[in-house]
């Protein structure tokens, strides 16, 4: 019996970092993805609320969804995302302080989660494209 571990042998580790290299980053695109459409129906919520009392409440519960999307996408190094990380702070500015329902803002608000939906749509298509040989493949690491 050999005092080598299995799981670090050269071409067993490197398939396995790979796969787990490849989950971890389906975590990071997913968790914005999912901030993303969570905003965009919040937005709409909000925007429905417009004639209530819960105008406001909506916004402040939009509010922390949206820091957590702008704080990942700091982290992108797309240009793309630099630049879709403007838009979303000046909507932030403008249409998530206003006290009272604007139509312009509405749209702004949606057409720039709309443009951010797509980025995360590619990068998420990109990655099913890129991992989906290691998905196929049995694994050829044995059983505990």
């Amino acid at each position: 019996m050999g005092t080598r571990n299995r799981v670090c042998d050269g071409d067993k580790s490197n398939k396995w970092l790979q796969e787990h290299c490849a989950r971890m980053e389906a975590a990071f695109l997913i968790q914005p993805w999912i901030a993303t459409r969570t905003i965009t129906d919040y937005c709409r919520l909000c925007y429905q609320a417009k004639d209530g009392t819960g105008f406001l409440e909506c916004k402040r519960a939009q509010l922390a969804g949206y820091n957590t999307l702008l704080a990942s996408l700091r982290m992108e190094t797309d240009p793309q995302f630099g630049d879709t990380l403007k838009l979303l702070e000046d909507a932030k500015e403008t249409c998530l302080s206003t006290r009272n329902p604007n139509e312009a803002c509405h749209e702004k608000m949606q057409n720039t989660l709309q443009h951010t939906q797509q980025l995360y749509d590619k990068m998420l298509d990109d990655y099913k494209k890129r991992y989906a040989t290691i998905s196929t493949k049995p694994s050829s690491r044995p059983a505990m």
